[in-house]
């Protein structure tokens, strides 16, 4: 009953967080002198929609597949804002070698071209963190235990997603050139 009660509490903090950020759970990951800047998020209100457009940013990966409800919802606010993916994903289901190939090629051509983009899922947390992690690890040459630790840093209840670090070391090893060390469950789809 004690657990219960905790993830009622849990949810109605979460929820209410939601409600007062403008940009749930916003950060830079890296910016450079081309004009290219990577950000994570969670699910934006009308005025974040609003402040990823005041902050030059141009296209988005939405890893919940919800963009009718927040992007496509405030358009308005942002019309040149473009989401270029949106796919519900599973935290626990390892994201595929194709999703990372399509991932990196936004990336190369954002970078190439200058542009401002940003991926989330709906607290900017899990499916977002491990995300993070890759283009840490692949772009800043961030070790695994410090990918972890940011992962752990920017996501909320990471105790109740325990499954998230094997797919990072994973995705550490597929980097690398490796087969997967880890349970396959907890593998990258090859």
């Amino acid at each position: 009953m004690k657990f219960l009660r905790m993830l009622l509490m849990i949810n109605c903090v979460t929820f209410s967080g939601l409600l007062f950020a403008k940009i749930n759970n916003f950060h830079e990951i890296e910016t450079d002198d081309n004009g290219f800047a990577m950000y994570r998020y969670g699910q934006p209100s009308r005025e974040g929609v609003r402040e990823l457009c005041d902050k030059g940013v141009q296209e988005v990966m939405v890893l919940s597949g919800n963009a009718k409800d927040h992007e496509f919802k405030y358009q308005d606010e942002c019309p040149g804002l473009k989401v270029i993916y949106n796919i519900k994903q599973s935290s626990t289901t390892p994201v595929t070698k194709e999703f990372l190939e399509t991932f990196d090629k936004w990336v190369a051509d954002s970078k190439e071209q200058g542009k401002k983009i940003a991926f989330r899922c709906a607290c900017g947390c899990h499916r977002t963190g491990r995300l993070a992690a890759y283009y840490q690890m692949k772009y800043q040459h961030v070790s695994l235990e410090d990918a972890l630790l940011l992962m752990k840093k920017h996501g909320k209840y990471m105790f109740l997603m325990p499954h998230l670090i094997p797919q990072v070391k994973d995705m550490h090893d597929y980097l690398a050139g490796l087969p997967c060390a880890q349970k396959e469950k907890h593998c990258i789809v090859r």
